[in-house]
């Protein structure tokens, strides 16, 4: 069977912009599941690289898949948070529509959702992401590419997934390699 695409719509966002709504993952073979998730998202990983100081994008592809669960997840659907963003207050999450359900930030759609993504390691919105947006400043000033796997480091140990970060580290990579190994992104 092909790979069927993530279901999308159109829908008009409480600021009067139009966003893209993603629907659930149809598909059930891993593989097939994992490349309909780039297919939907490659874009909006794209866009959120280049509002964080290019964050790269196998990275925040894995981290929306791995967290969402390949867009296979309820609450991610609902909240159009595919990363799991916590709501902390109306600023934070960037461009958030306030609370979702489970506590995690609520958007209004896949580009809406990418904004407030690259936005939120920005060192006066979270100052603990520092280390992090240090790092991917350095990379521009040298004119080298970011170590995927340094960004997700940084982002473990300043406690993206929780307070242990060597284990939020090995899901990030392991994300990567599910990644690579399953789609045509890598």
């Amino acid at each position: 069977m092909p790979i069927q695409p993530i279901p999308t719509s159109t829908v008009t966002c409480s600021d009067g912009s139009s966003d893209t709504y993603v629907g659930l993952n149809p598909n059930t073979d891993p593989a097939d599941k994992v490349q309909a998730f780039v297919n939907c998202f490659r874009n909006a990983a794209y866009y959120a690289s280049s509002l964080c100081l290019d964050l790269p994008p196998k990275l925040i592809l894995a981290q929306w898949g791995g967290e969402s669960g390949w867009a296979t997840g309820s609450y991610q659907k609902t909240n159009q948070n595919w990363a799991n963003l916590v709501y902390t207050n109306p600023n934070n999450p960037p461009g958030n529509e306030g609370p979702g359900v489970g506590g995690w930030a609520k958007f209004c759609g896949r580009t809406k959702h990418a904004y407030g993504y690259g936005n939120f390691f920005d060192k006066d919105i979270n100052p603990i992401y520092s280390e992090l947006i240090d790092y991917l400043v350095w990379c521009q000033i040298k004119g080298i590419t970011p170590s995927e796997y340094t960004c997700a480091r940084f982002i473990a140990d300043a406690g993206y997934g929780g307070p242990d970060h060597d284990a939020y580290y090995n899901n990030l990579v392991a994300w990567m390699d599910t990644l690579c190994n399953l789609s045509d992104f890598c």
